[in-house]
C-alpha cells in the first residue's frame, strides 16, 4: 500500500460576509508570520544573539484581538511551519541574500491559510470550512475525486480575485496495468517535444495567444505612473493575465504527461539543465568597443522560449506520475550527443549547426529529421542504462 499526498483545487465565490472574514484570516496569518520574520531580523552575529520567536500563545497574549480571530487554531501554527522552512532553505543555500525570508505583504497577488484539522464530512453539496467561517458550495462540475474520509488537510487561497479551495487527500495510488510502449522524448523550442514514434507535441495556439495578451497588458503597465490609481488597477490586470497563461499551461502539462504514462512502460528522457541554458550570455563587443546586440537578442529569445514553455514542470510530472503508476522513467546524461549520433550506424556527425533540422550520415547515406533522431538515440540509451542498472549482481560472498 503506497499512501500519496493528492490535491484538487476547486474555485468558488464567497459571499460579502465570508469574504471580509477570510480576508481577516489571511492578514492574521500574514501577522504571525511577520512575527517570525520581525524576530529573525534581530540577529546579531558579532554578539551571538539569538532571537527569540513568539509561539503562538505569545501572540495571542500580546494582542488581544487576535483571540478572537475567526482564523483556525493551527493556522497560526502552521504559518510558523511555513516560516521555519523558509529559514531552512535560507541557511542551505548558498546565496543568502536572494533566499532570505521576507514580510509578507496584504499586496502580494497570493493570500492563503492552512487548516491540518479539517472537518470529514459534507453537508449535501457544501464543505464545512468552520463554525465561524460558514461552508463553501461544491458545484457539479468540481465534485470531490477521493473520499472525504481521507482528507488531511484544507487551505483557503486568493489568487488575484480568485478563491480557491485547495483539499489535501490521502490516496492509495494504485498501479497501472502494465504496457508495451517504449519511448524517447527530445525536449526542443520549436516543437514542446518529439517522441521516437516520430509524433511532434506542442502547446496549442491558445497558449500563444495568451502570451500575446501578457505582454500586451505588461506594456499597458509601463505605461502607467508608478504609485497612481491607475498603476494599482492594471497591475492587477497583468497578475491575471498571468495565472491565465500558468494554469492553461500546467493543464496541457497534466493531459500530456498522463496520456504518455497510461500508452507507454518505458520513458526515456534526456537531463535538463534548464537554470545553465537560460544564462544571459556576455555582452560581445565588435571592432569599435559597441556591443553587439543580434546575438545578444537571439540568446534572450531562446532563454524566453525556453522558459515560457516550462521543460522543468514537465519533466517533474513524467517523473513522478511514472513512480505512482507503475512506469519507468529513466534520464540519459545530459552530456550524451543525441542529435548528433547517426540512429543507424551509430556514426557522429560532429559539424551539426543548431539550424540544421534535417540531415544525411555521411558513412550510411540515412536521413534524419533532427529530432525524431534525438528521440531515438535517447530511447536507445535510457534501455541501456535501464538494463545495466537492474544486471548489476550484488558481490557475493566466496570465503570459505
Amino acid at each position: 500500500m503506497t499512501v500519496r499526498k493528492v490535491a484538487q483545487r476547486i474555485p468558488f465565490k464567497p459571499s460579502k460576509t465570508q469574504s471580509a472574514l477570510l480576508e481577516r484570516c489571511f492578514g492574521d496569518r500574514r501577522f504571525a508570520y511577520n512575527r517570525q520574520v520581525e524576530a529573525f531580523n534581530t540577529f546579531d552575529k558579532e554578539n551571538n544573539s539569538k532571537p527569540v520567536y513568539p509561539n503562538v500563545t505569545d501572540m495571542k497574549r500580546a494582542n488581544e484581538w487576535l483571540r478572537d480571530s475567526p482564523i483556525p487554531s493551527n493556522a497560526l501554527s502552521n504559518a510558523i511551519m511555513d516560516f521555519r522552512k523558509a529559514r531552512a532553505a535560507y541557511f542551505r543555500k548558498s546565496e543568502y541574500a536572494r533566499n532570505r525570508p521576507r514580510f509578507a505583504s496584504r499586496h502580494d497577488n497570493v493570500q492563503s491559510f492552512r487548516n491540518t484539522m479539517p472537518i470529514r464530512r459534507m453537508d449535501g453539496d457544501r464543505y464545512p470550512l468552520s463554525r465561524k467561517l460558514g461552508s463553501v458550495r461544491i458545484r457539479k462540475r468540481d465534485k470531490l475525486r477521493y473520499p472525504i474520509e481521507s482528507l488531511s488537510s484544507w487551505t483557503v487561497k486568493r489568487e488575484n480575485r480568485t478563491y480557491y479551495l485547495v483539499l489535501l487527500f490521502d490516496v492509495d495510488i494504485q498501479p497501472k496495468p502494465p504496457v508495451e510502449g517504449q519511448i524517447g522524448i527530445d525536449v526542443g523550442v520549436k516543437d514542446l517535444i518529439t517522441l521516437s514514434t516520430g509524433e511532434k507535441i506542442d502547446y496549442p495556439d491558445r497558449l500563444r495567444r495568451l502570451e500575446v495578451n501578457v505582454r500586451r497588458e505588461q506594456r499597458k503597465l509601463s505605461r502607467r505612473r508608478k504609485g497612481s490609481s491607475n498603476y494599482r488597477k492594471q497591475r492587477q490586470v497583468v497578475a491575471e493575465a498571468y495565472a491565465r497563461l500558468r494554469h492553461y499551461r500546467e493543464d496541457f502539462q497534466h493531459q500530456t504527461s498522463r496520456r504518455l504514462i497510461e500508452e507507454n512502460q518505458f520513458i526515456g528522457m534526456e537531463t535538463l539543465m534548464v537554470r545553465n541554458m537560460t544564462r544571459r550570455a556576455r555582452r560581445k563587443l565588435d571592432a569599435d568597443g559597441k556591443p553587439m546586440r543580434n546575438g545578444q537578442s537571439r540568446k534572450r529569445a531562446m532563454n524566453h522560449a525556453i522558459l515560457q514553455d516550462g521543460w522543468r514542470g514537465l519533466m517533474d510530472k513524467l517523473a513522478y506520475k511514472a513512480e505512482w503508476y507503475g512506469r519507468t522513467f529513466v534520464q540519459v546524461d545530459r552530456f550524451y550527443p543525441s542529435s548528433r549520433l547517426c540512429h543507424d550506424c551509430g556514426r557522429k556527425y560532429a559539424g551539426l549547426r543548431l539550424s540544421e533540422r534535417e540531415w544525411v550520415c555521411e558513412h550510411c547515406g540515412a536521413w534524419h529529421d533532427r529530432d525524431v533522431n534525438a528521440a531515438l538515440n535517447i530511447r536507445d540509451e535510457a534501455l541501456r542504462i535501464s538494463q545495466t542498472t537492474h544486471n548489476v549482481k550484488e558481490p557475493t560472498d566466496n570465503r570459505g
